[in-house]
């Protein structure tokens, strides 16, 4: 469970226990980049009776799950078929001005003179994307005099670039423009700026994971978006499944995420925060750090060893969970939290059919959330009230609490193999048992853990899956104080299972071990013998899950 935002230099504040959240709170100050403080009045949250209390979700009745029909229907990326090849043809192309170092040390999670958002976070070739973009200054970051430019990076290897630019626009006049907070006791805010310009994907737009970036005058990143141009289903052996829900629920543009909001003397609070999570605002702090170091390294690290990897948003396959099928494997990196009920059901179903699991992070799929519309269009909002009396959504696929809240009481286990036991922690994991197929030696530990790390471990309760094996294990320490209710020391295991369908799953247990796959990476890193240790077995996972059944072989 994440309480708190990210920070790339230092942690900011303290894990703050969300059941605390005060009742009928009225008077907020709020807060933007500029310090400005303004009184503002929000209606208490209306409360209703509880939810019952429900049975655990048993392993053996979750083998009966079956993938949720499609949203609407599915149309498949119209940009043209991918040879085998592809990765490989890829980093023949020339690369940004930049190199791992660069890229450790980009700041993306503020906005350095301008901000933008897009109206989607995913398109295929011949589709059109609108950019709504604004001037964005903060005591520490003036806005220089000048027109924008606006570039489309495609994330990749490219010889240790990091990124090719596929796209550029002319230079445009931006505004200073303000963003609406809603004043009802969602308290969410959206910037409702006008379209600065528009691109269109073209069909030499290699499909992967992309950044639009707002240029300054003189041609430095000031802010960034992510989107995803997807490729024809079924392209690679591999999907890997994009965080979207999770980095919007961190983002805390206008001064509020679903963890914290605008209190007194400017001190976040957890009683003002939002309850629903707009797409239709720029990507700011803890969300723009998490795709910085969950997406980007993991996928420079993919492309730079030639595995073809299809990539697509949670947003797309909660629309479309029959994507799934036409692959081998799902792959999700670092920090999957929020999931909504379609999605969990999705991994479920793939995990029933034979489709291999890599979970390459932790505290996955904790949450339960909903997505509603924004004036920009469908799934653009977020809704996140946390506790059950608090929701107005009162059926149990929607409401909006912990997947293992006895309530919904579908722990993530089921899939995961394992469930949180710790945030912003750090150790050393030392190995249990390292199994034939995976070749590292047997003794090494992984050490030098960043202490931003949340960690999950085994459970012994009715949704475990039988037979998980534990690789590596470890105490952690906390970095803060624990909470008064917690007394169990957190631990950190990573494993692997073999499910009935002959499907396997690989866990890490570690939010913080997909950025150490490459040195582009803006966390604190590992020490050296551990990210060759880890970049060594990610390597041959990703190699061995391309095989659908694989835990048919694995011993």
């Amino acid at each position: 469970m994440k309480l708190s935002f990210f920070s790339r230099k230092t942690a900011l504040i303290s894990t703050i226990g969300l059941l605390a959240i005060a009742l009928g709170a009225v008077g907020s100050y709020f807060f933007t980049e500029k310090k400005v403080v303004v009184v503002e009045k929000f209606p208490p949250i209306i409360k209703h009776a509880d939810l019952p209390i429900r049975a655990m979700q048993t392993f053996a009745e979750s083998l009966d799950v079956t993938f949720p029909e499609d949203n609407s229907t599915f149309q498949d990326s119209t940009c043209p078929a991918l040879s085998p090849t592809w990765v490989h043809d890829e980093n023949q192309k020339s690369g940004v001005n930049m190199t791992p170092a660069t890229w450790k040390n980009l700041e993306l999670s503020t906005a350095q003179g301008s901000a933008l958002w897009l109206n989607q976070s995913s398109v295929s070739c011949g589709q059109s994307v609108k950019v709504h973009a604004a001037l964005y200054q903060s005591n520490e970051n003036a806005s220089v005099p000048g027109p924008r430019y606006f570039a489309a990076w495609r994330i990749g290897f490219y010889k240790g670039a990091g990124a090719r630019e596929v796209w550029r626009s002319h230079g445009i006049k931006l505004k200073t423009r303000k963003s609406t907070t809603i004043h009802d006791a969602t308290r969410y805010t959206e910037a409702r700026w006008p379209v600065s310009t528009t691109f269109t994907v073209g069909n030499d737009w290699t499909p992967g994971f992309y950044l639009i970036l707002s240029l300054s005058p003189f041609g430095q990143i000031e802010s960034a978006a992510p989107f995803i141009v997807r490729s024809p289903v079924g392209s690679s052996k591999l999907v890997m499944m994009q965080s979207f829900l999770t980095w919007n629920a961190y983002n805390s543009f206008g001064g509020r995420s679903t963890y914290e909001g605008p209190g007194r003397d400017g001190i976040n609070t957890t009683a003002q925060r939002s309850r629903v999570a707009s797409f239709d605002r720029p990507m700011l702090g803890s969300g723009a750090f998490s795709y910085q170091r969950d997406a980007i390294p993991f996928i420079q690290f993919t492309e730079e060893h030639g595995i073809n990897v299809d990539q697509v948003s949670d947003l797309d396959m909660n629309q479309w969970p029959s994507i799934a099928a036409n692959y081998s494997a799902i792959i999700v990196g670092g920090h999957t939290e929020y999931f909504t009920n379609r999605m969990f059901n999705t991994f479920l179903a793939a995990r029933n059919q034979g489709i291999n699991l890599g979970i390459f992070g932790a505290n996955t799929a904790y949450w339960q959330t909903r997505l509603e519309p924004s004036r920009s269009g469908v799934d653009r909002h977020l809704i996140m009230y946390r506790k059950a009396v608090d929701d107005p959504n009162t059926n149990i696929d929607q409401v909006t609490v912990q997947f293992a809240n006895p309530r919904i009481n579908t722990p993530a286990n089921l899939f995961t193999g394992e469930q949180t036991s710790g945030v912003h922690v750090y150790g050393t994991l030392k190995p249990v048992s390292i199994p034939a197929w995976l070749k590292v030696p047997r003794n090494q530990s992984i050490s030098g853990l960043s202490s931003d790390t949340e960690v999950e471990k085994t459970v012994a309760n009715d949704a475990q899956p039988p037979n998980v094996h534990i690789l590596y294990s470890g105490i952690m320490t906390r970095r803060d104080p624990a909470p008064v209710a917690s007394v169990a020391k957190p631990f950190a295991q990573t494993s692997w299972v073999a499910f009935p369908s002959g499907s396997a799953e690989f866990n890490t247990g570690i939010t913080t071990w997909g950025c150490q796959l490459s040195d582009s990476c803006p966390d604190l890193a590992y020490d050296a013998p551990s990210q060759k240790l880890i970049r060594s077995i990610t390597l041959q996972v990703l190699t061995l899950w391309q095989q659908s059944e694989v835990g048919k072989s694995l011993r």
